[in-house]
């Protein structure tokens, strides 16, 4: 057993971390404590006294997706976020590389009921939109947020981009996914709908 290797408190994330691979590899619904417990080179009770069950880890996976990609947007929005265009081209961005490169993980992310019910779960889903947030409040002190409604704006901005990543993981749009040149013009597409719509050009 490795376990004097985790004296410090590390178990539960290399936990997080291998679940996370494991998640990517097979899907949430193959998630394994006991697998896990054999693979990091611990006992399965020692797993247990982070995660009682399967589903607190899977919420634990689904909390640190989201702080990923609250991180990725915010890095990629930080000096954007005067100009409505730039910042929500910069956030599609991040947000399709952050779903392709994590289509299982995203997957789970975004289909856990308890998003609206564990509270350090619901904290991190909100934190991701943040960035977006930002954005649209830059855009509205300076009068050019077209109907001033701020929440509504992000709903729309964040649903567009959304829907965009979801059909590209999908692969239903496959020739998009295959070509970065397309990617991008997509991406570029859509950052300039939303911003001819919900901004004043």
């Amino acid at each position: 057993m490795n376990i004097e290797k985790y004296h410090h408190g590390h178990l539960r994330e290399a936990l997080i971390n291998e679940a996370c691979q494991q998640i990517e590899q097979e899907g949430a619904t193959a998630l394994n404590l006991s697998k896990l417990a054999q693979k990091i080179g611990v006992s399965q009770p020692a797993v247990y006294r982070h995660f009682p069950n399967k589903q607190a880890l899977a919420i634990s996976v689904a909390q640190t997706g989201f702080e990923q990609l609250a991180e990725a947007l915010q890095k990629t929005t930080q000096n954007v976020e005067s100009d409505a265009f730039k910042g929500i081209r910069a956030i599609a961005k991040a947000y399709v590389e952050f779903a392709l490169n994590n289509r299982e993980i995203t997957r789970l992310m975004f289909s856990m009921k308890e998003r609206t019910t564990e509270p350090e779960l619901q904290n991190a889903s909100k934190a991701a939109a943040v960035p977006i947030f930002r954005i649209v409040e830059a855009a509205k002190r300076c009068e050019r947020l077209r109907n001033n409604d701020v929440v509504q704006a992000v709903r729309i901005i964040w649903a567009a981009i959304h829907g965009l990543g979801m059909l590209l993981m999908d692969e239903q749009i496959p020739s998009v996914t295959q070509s970065p040149d397309e990617l991008s013009d997509y991406i570029e597409a859509t950052a300039r709908t939303l911003h001819i719509g919900l901004f004043v050009v």
